[in-house]
């Protein structure tokens, strides 16, 4: 028996003797005041419910005292301390009131001491709470009588007392189990259970109140009859487990929310817990399947079974509605739960948790091994006999899923996402089986398969079922392996399957199907031939669709040839064997080799052609669509006053500008001559002509324009605009002339990757390949330019390759190259051995080499800067040598040259228009006159001439109209391209051809003009500028011829007019120029004497000229005089001479004539109309 010790310290006074009895009152009435109050006095007036409890007596005694404190002895004063009975020594063992329940240890059970909840009925608190409860409590009834209330007073009561002693400071509120629905409706089937339905009637502490075990199967007291029978989740998880958080929680019953927590329900209306048809629904959305089964489940439920993320009873998005046919769908995608509902049906409350699924059970496990003996998936969807645990039971599903050979008759031809029916004609049709193409990732048993389908199919080796000779893939999933084993793509991510895997996925052995499987990679759209070359592809530039967004790396509008047909359209064209659509067939089928794409003219001239390939445009007709006039800076300004070209003939002037309307007048001319005169304001703009469209007259804009801005102010005016015109019908015919205006044209030059290094920007390093016999399409451009010169718009294969051979004779040096070079120095007598010498750069290599080895030289270059590596610079077959007449020679096949020159460039360059990060080693890149094909970065949307006339029209150009020569213009305006604009327009940066490049300035608009004439000779006031100047200055077109003509001076004759001697002469200028002075001097010509026209003005072509001459200081002897003209510009002709001597006062002409006293002699004069004569016939 436990007891509790009190150490009372007693003071006794001294009229009490030892060995009386005293009435423990005598003392205990008043304070101990020794040392101080350590006990308070009991007050007998407030003594509680123990009163009496040894005795009759209606007063408080000793015997009362002794009931409790039973070792004390009333007649030892003062007494020791004193031991006394627990609450639980009575009311528990003793014969006092026995307490059942509340109290620690119960089966309603208490965390307090009996005096937490009694020392609240004491009226006095003096020394301890147990001390205070034992004295002054009192016996709680709450003067209500066992059952709802009773309960309610305490765990109903927000204000009661007995909140602080509370396990749960929720139990002053507990609910009823059904929240009271029937305040709701009062007719509600949950009725209104209260506390004695579960707990029993009785006091508190009564032996009739209980707390039951709050299992399923207490539960089921009531359930089990429920509409919905409501039984153990799997047979195993208790109801408590989703239903309440703490064991409290079934007074006002809980649900598990998706995340753990649990919510009850405060039902206020029907419509709280019911839908229009009174099925049931939480008012918020509980924990489902999912919550416990998927991803790390739930803390309770550890045990539960994980399933995949997500549920997947086929990976195809349209599953839940993918064969249904007719029927209603399985279940929604948008809704896990619903394919959860689909196959197993509720089982929240069944103790068979796998539903519906245990109809098809038979002889299979739950997550078992996946075998050739388990028949999950057969028993589902295959309605034929086999052995073991084979049992068809499909129908006892809604809607009846889809039997693999329709032997239901349901399922229909072709899914909803138009997958053709595949009948599953199979050997077997185990799980294992099924694994093979539905699996989706390690499933290692039957519950992880089922729960992560894949759509059908997959598995590395594609062909085994997507070969026409297999058996697993659809009819329409097949293709001709032997067929695609011919085709360009064979090699692709090294061949095979593989193949498949690059196209289909991301080249990696798939699980299943590759992720890609239904929308394999594009050709172009930065997928695999522009931008994007994961395995290598060949890049693409120009001539498919959009490649005018393609601008390597970046997406901006540029040059490139745009398509309006994707690529396969053309590709299709080459394969025999036919694919499901033109993408599989080009794809899968298009050959290696491919008509030469050189020929322009082959697609855009001819018809048939062009229908065939892409729909070609055909340049020769004329077209509806327009075209930027720039298109890289399509925004112009012209002031007002001035002309701008608009290309293609059309120019536009600026007449005026408004200030005050706030618009512009413009003219359009065409050919120089105005064809629309227009206020425009702000906006749109546009100029139409009549164009022939298959045979009929059609309007279409010829020319429009955008006005962005009109601008005007004292120191100038403007307007801004964009400009657009129709495209242009080209009257060429010629593939050379196309390669004037629609390829970047350089000297040729064949570029090779020697080693690409991978660092966080690749460098790359090249050299030039100066020769390769090996290279099929290595060409001789000068040649091959011949060759194309003369092609035809049906030649589909052009051979412009040059020869594979290369004969050298004995001392002969083949200059390969500039600075790079073989020589043979010598052969031996029996021809089976030569002595080659090779020259690269400072390099230098000789060695013998006999008939059918090879010449190789194979230097270290140190072209990374810090380490040198061997390459093979130079290699040759020597297949023939040949003793022969005058000379021995040599024959040599699969040449390879390359400079040993080695260059660097990043991957983030270009060079020649290529794009450097898809160059590789051995990558081969060739820039020229001739586009390597038509895929090529050289061939861009084309020009319309442009400010470098010389590129096209010079001596490397390609146009009939080239110019070798441009004679005395050779220097006009600076020379060059200069020379060309000073007489057909234009300025250096100009994008098309000048407006006036048909009609060029004439010679009478420089040489007949004082202003824009550069410095051109001024003829304006002579008669010759009304001449054809071409028959005489221009021979050759552009080549234009200076006669530097001089005028002649003929006919001089001295001659005696008295006492004066005279010196006549005829003076003949150029053709129709006038002659404009004449000079003379003696023997020397340090003075020179001008002579006068015998008509008194110089004006004609001709002219008599004389001069008087003062002899008297003349020495005696032999004299020359020296006569010449001038036409104009003191540009004087040469001297003609007259000999004479002096004798005396007499001259003598050197034919030992005297002077002549004649008339003028008319020689000089027939002889410059004899000229002219010859000059006209020529």
């Amino acid at each position: 028996m436990m007891k509790k010790t009190l150490f009372l310290l007693l003071v006794a006074f001294s009229f009490v003797y030892i060995g009386d009895a005293q009435e423990c009152m005598d003392c205990h009435v008043s304070d101990m005041p020794i040392p101080s109050p350590v006990y308070p006095a009991i007050n007998a007036s407030f003594f509680g419910s123990h009163i009496n409890i040894n005795t009759a007596d209606a007063g408080l005694s000793s015997s009362d005292c002794t009931g409790c404190h039973y070792n004390v002895n009333t007649s030892s004063i003062p007494h020791g301390p004193v031991s006394t009975y627990t609450c639980e020594d009575c009311h528990q063992q003793g014969s006092a009131l026995r307490v059942n329940n509340h109290l620690k240890n119960a089966n309603i059970s208490v965390n307090v001491q009996c005096y937490d909840c009694h020392s609240k009925t004491s009226s006095l608190f003096k020394y301890s709470a147990s001390a205070s409860a034992a004295h002054y409590g009192m016996n709680a009834g709450f003067g209500i009588s066992p059952g709802e209330g009773y309960c309610a007073y305490c765990h109903q009561n927000s204000s009661t007392v007995y909140k602080d002693v509370m396990q749960n400071p929720n139990n002053i509120l507990v609910g009823n189990h059904t929240s009271d629905i029937t305040s709701i409706y009062p007719l509600h089937p949950a009725g209104s259970p209260n506390c004695t339905n579960c707990h029993g009637q009785d006091k508190l502490h009564g032996t009739n109140i209980t707390r039951p075990l709050a299992d399923s199967g207490f539960c089921n007291n009531c359930h089990l009859n429920d509409r919905i029978q409501k039984n153990k989740h799997a047979g195993k998880v208790e109801c408590i487990r989703c239903h309440s958080e703490v064991p409290s929680d079934v007074h006002s019953i809980k649900y598990i929310l998706p995340n753990g927590s649990y919510q009850g329900i405060n039902a206020t209306k029907c419509g709280s817990c019911h839908v229009s048809n009174f099925s049931f629904r939480l008012p918020f959305s509980a924990a489902n399947c999912t919550s416990c089964h998927q991803g790390s489940g739930l803390i309770k439920f550890a045990q539960a079974p994980i399933i995949p993320t997500p549920v997947n009873h086929s990976t195809n998005p349209y599953s839940g509605a993918l064969w249904n046919g007719s029927q209603p769908a399985y279940w929604s995608n948008a809704s896990q739960q619903s394919s959860c509902d689909y196959c197993h049906g509720n089982t929240l409350h069944d103790p068979e948790a796998l539903g519906k699924v245990e109809n098809i059970r038979s002889g299979n496990m739950p997550n078992q091994g996946i075998t050739s003996t388990s028949y999950w998936c057969a028993n589902c969807h295959y309605s034929n006999g086999a052995s073991g645990n084979y049992f068809y039971n499909a129908f006892s599903f809604y809607p009846v899923p889809p039997e693999i050979q329709n032997k239901t008759g349901i399922t229909p031809a072709a899914a909803n996402d138009g997958t053709s029916f595949f009948n599953h004609s199979l050997g077997e049709w185990s799980d294992k089986t099924c694994l093979q193409c539905h699996g989706n990732s390690s499933q290692l048993t039957t519950a992880l398969f089922v729960h992560n389908v894949a759509a059908g199919g997959g598995g590395a080796d594609c062909a085994s079922c997507h070969d026409i000779k297999a058996t697993g893939g659809p009819l329409d999933k097949r293709i001709d392996i032997a067929a695609f084993n011919n085709s360009v793509h064979y090699r692709l991510n090294r061949g095979g399957n593989s193949a498949c895997w690059a196209c289909h996925g991301n080249g990696a052995e798939p699980d299943g199907h590759p992720p890609e499987y239904k929308s394999p990679r594009k050709c172009s759209n930065d997928e695999c031939h522009s931008l994007n070359q994961k395995y290598r592809a060949p890049m693409v530039y120009s001539h498919f669709k959009n490649a005018s967004l393609n601008d390597n790396p970046g997406n901006a509008v540029n040059l490139n040839v745009t398509t309006g047909s994707i690529c396969e359209e053309c590709h299709a064209n080459s394969v025999k064997t036919q694919g499901k659509n033109m993408r599989s067939t080009a794809s899968h089928y298009a050959l290696r080799e491919l008509p030469d794409s050189i020929n322009c003219i082959y697609c855009h001239l001819n018809k048939e052609n062009s229908e065939k390939w892409g729909n070609a445009t055909l340049i020769y007709k004329n077209r509806t669509s327009l075209v930027e006039l720039d298109r890289e800076r399509n925004k112009f300004s012209v002031k007002a006053g001035d002309f701008i070209d608009l290309g293609f003939r059309f120019r536009l002037k600026l007449l005026e500008i408004s200030v005050v309307r706030g618009n512009a007048i413009i003219e359009i001319l065409k050919d120089n001559v105005p064809v629309d005169r227009s206020l425009i304001n702000i906006g749109n703009y546009t100029y139409e002509e009549y164009f022939t469209i298959d045979n009929s007259s059609v309007k279409l804009p010829a020319i429009v324009l955008n006005v962005t801005e009109i601008f005007k102010s004292e120191n100038t005016s403007f307007i801004q605009f964009e400009g657009f015109r129709l495209k242009r019908v080209h009257a060429e015919n010629n593939t050379i002339s196309c390669y004037l205006c629609h390829v970047y044209a350089r000297p040729e030059i064949r570029l090779r990757v020697i080693e690409r290094v991978d660092r966080d920007k690749d460098d790359i390093f090249y050299t030039r390949e100066l020769a390769n016999f090996t290279n099929k399409k290595e060409y001789n451009e000068t040649t091959a330019l011949l060759i194309l010169a003369n092609i035809t718009e049906n030649d589909m294969y052009i051979n412009i390759e040059s020869g594979k051979r290369k004969a050298i004779f004995e001392g002969e040096r083949w200059n390969i190259s500039e600075n790079f070079s073989l020589l043979l120095k010598a052969v031996n007598t029996e021809s089976d051995e030569a002595f080659l010498q090779l020259q690269a750069g400072n390099l230098s290599y000789e060695d013998f080499v006999g008939r059918g080895e090879v010449f190789e030289y194979t230097p270290g270059i140190n072209y990374t800067g810090y380490q040198s590596k061997n390459i093979t610079i130079f290699s040759a077959k020597v297949s023939e040598i040949i003793q022969t007449k005058p000379k021995n020679m040599v024959v040599l096949e699969e040449v390879v040259a390359l400079s040993p020159d080695i260059k660097k460039i990043m991957e983030n360059e270009t060079i020649e228009g290529y794009n450097a990060g898809w160059l590789w080693e051995n990558s081969t890149l060739v820039a020229g006159r001739i586009p390597q094909n038509f895929h090529s970065p050289q061939i861009f949307g084309g020009r319309d001439g442009g400010g470098d006339c010389l590129s096209c029209h010079g001596t490397e150009g390609f146009v009939e109209k080239r110019i070798d020569s441009l004679g005395r213009h050779k220097t006009l305006n600076g020379g060059g391209n200069n020379a060309c604009r000073a007489c057909h327009g234009g300025e250096e940066g100009t994008k098309t051809h000048p407006v006036g490049y048909k009609t060029p300035r004439d010679c009478r608009s420089c040489h007949a003009a004082t202003r824009d004439n550069y410095n051109a000779v001024y003829i304006g006031d002579e008669e010759h500028k009304n001449e054809k100047c071409e028959a005489c200055h221009v021979p050759r077109s552009h080549d234009i011829i200076g006669f530097n003509m001089l005028p002649a001076v003929k006919d001089i004759s001295l001659l005696k007019q008295g006492n004066r001697t005279i010196v006549k002469a005829l003076a003949v200028a150029g053709y129709k120029m006038k002659i404009r002075g004449a000079r003379y001097y003696i023997d020397t010509p340090e003075e020179k004497i001008l002579m006068s026209p015998v008509d008194g003005i110089f004006d004609s072509q001709t002219e008599e000229v004389f001069a008087e001459i003062e002899i008297s200081n003349m020495s005696p002897g032999k004299h020359v005089i020296y006569i010449e003209s001038m036409e104009r510009n003191d540009k004087w002709g040469i001297p003609a001479s007259l000999a004479f001597t002096r004798e005396g006062a007499v001259l003598r002409v050197e034919n030992d004539k005297k002077l002549s006293y004649g008339t003028f002699p008319l020689l000089g004069i027939l002889a410059a109309f004899l000229l002219r004569r010859l000059v006209q016939k020529k």
